[in-house]
C-alpha cells in the first residue's frame, strides 16, 4: 500500500451532539445519553448536500478554519513552518553530510527560499490584519527582484537617511531627443550624432538623495550583497 494525502472543501458550524440529534444528523439509530448531549461537535456538509455531525476532536484534527484569506494565509504559514523545521533538522544531521554538493546545495537554497517566503507571509498577515506595517528585514535575493520590478528598496542599516535605490529603466533615445539632452556634453552629443545616432540606455541603478536630488550611480557593496535589512521605500 501506498500513502496518499486528500484535501477536500466543506462547509461545517459548532453543534452539540444533542442538537445534532434533534436534527437527523446521528448515525441511525444512535440516541445519545444525557451526559453526550453537550458533547461539543461539528455539523458538517459536503458539497454533494450531505450533511453529518463529527465530534470536535476528530474534525479539529482533520479541519482547519478557511473561511477568509487570513485564516487561508495562516494555515499556509503553519503548513510551511512545519515543513522548514523537519528539512533545517534534516540539514544538521549525517545524512544531510553526505550527501553530494550539488544535493546539499539545493537542499540549503530551498530552506533560504522557505525561511523568506515565511518572512513574507508574516509580513502580509501583519498588513492585512492590521492594515499596519511595511516590507522590511529583508535579502538582498528578495530587495534585487523588488528593484527589478520597479520598487524603491534602501537599507534600514545606512547612515544617510532621506537615500534610496531605484532601477533606471531601459529607454530608447531617438537622435532628435539628444540635442536637448542636459546630461551629456556637447562633444559626446557630436559624436552620438555621427554615429549611430541614438541611444540606448540599459538596465542601471540609481541611489537618490531625497535631500539634495542629487542622483548617483550605484552599485551594492559586499555588505549590501549579504545584509538582511533591506525594505521597499513607501
Amino acid at each position: 500500500m501506498k500513502k496518499y494525502i486528500g484535501t477536500k472543501q466543506i462547509e461545517a458550524e459548532p453543534m452539540t451532539m444533542g442538537e445534532a440529534y434533534e436534527k437527523g444528523l446521528l448515525q441511525a439509530g444512535r440516541v445519545p445519553s444525557e451526559a453526550e448531549k453537550d458533547k461539543a461537535g461539528y455539523h458538517v456538509k459536503y458539497k454533494d448536500g450531505y450533511g453529518s455531525w463529527s465530534p470536535a476532536e476528530p474534525f479539529e484534527e482533520a479541519y482547519k478554519l478557511a473561511d477568509t484569506a487570513l485564516d487561508r494565509m495562516m494555515i499556509e504559514g503553519e503548513e510551511l513552518t512545519v515543513k522548514l523545521e523537519k528539512l533545517q533538522a534534516f540539514i544538521g544531521t549525517d545524512k544531510f553530510g553526505s550527501l553530494d554538493e550539488a544535493t546539499k546545495a539545493m537542499l540549503v537554497a530551498q530552506a533560504k527560499i522557505m525561511t523568506e517566503y515565511q518572512c513574507v507571509l508574516n509580513q502580509r498577515f501583519t498588513k492585512m490584519e492590521s492594515g499596519n506595517g511595511g516590507f522590511g528585514c529583508l535579502s538582498f535575493s528578495i530587495a534585487i527582484v523588488l528593484l527589478a520590478k520597479g520598487f524603491a528598496i534602501r537599507r534600514t542599516g545606512w547612515n544617510g537617511k532621506g537615500l534610496f535605490v531605484i532601477k533606471q529603466v531601459p529607454a530608447h533615445i531617438e537622435s532628435d531627443i539628444i540635442p536637448r539632452m542636459q546630461s551629456l556634453p556637447q562633444s559626446a552629443k557630436d559624436l552620438i550624432l555621427k554615429g549611430k545616432g541614438f541611444i540606448d540606455y540599459t538596465s542601471q541603478c540609481l541611489i537618490y538623495n531625497e535631500n539634495t536630488g542629487r542622483a548617483d550611480s550605484w552599485v551594492p557593496s559586499i555588505s549590501d550583497v549579504f545584509a538582511e535589512d533591506w525594505e521597499i521605500v513607501q
